[in-house]
């Protein structure tokens, strides 16, 4: 009989061998599961440190670009330059005018006197 005790030992420590391979399978699947999600907790990282690099220049880009903005001319200034220019070339000719009838003035004023 110490042969079937021996078996019956034997079965149980199997199964004990097999309940430990379970549970060692079982631990070895979340501990990949851990080492995947360490990889794609990296790769998150580093997307976002990237984003962040991104976002940084975005507002320098920005900041530039509204610097620029602030310096150009707005419609109203556009407009108002057309209109001085407009104006300077219609006057133009009442200024000749005004400068020859000077100089006709003057050249006669010299000539009387001189």
């Amino acid at each position: 009989m110490p042969e079937q005790k021996e078996v019956e030992d034997m079965e149980k420590f199997m199964n004990v061998l097999m309940d430990v391979k379970v549970a060692l399978a079982k631990q070895t699947e979340k501990l990949d599961n851990v080492l995947d999600m360490k990889q794609k907790v990296d790769a998150a990282h580093d997307t976002a440190k990237e984003a962040d690099a991104r976002s940084s220049r975005n507002e320098k880009a920005i900041k530039e670009w509204d610097d620029k903005m602030d310096m150009k001319a707005d419609q109203d200034d556009v407009e108002r330059i057309i209109k001085e220019k407009d104006n300077w070339q219609r006057n133009l000719p009442s200024w000749i005018a005004v400068i020859i009838s000077v100089i006709v003035f003057l050249s006669n004023y010299i000539s009387i006197g001189g």
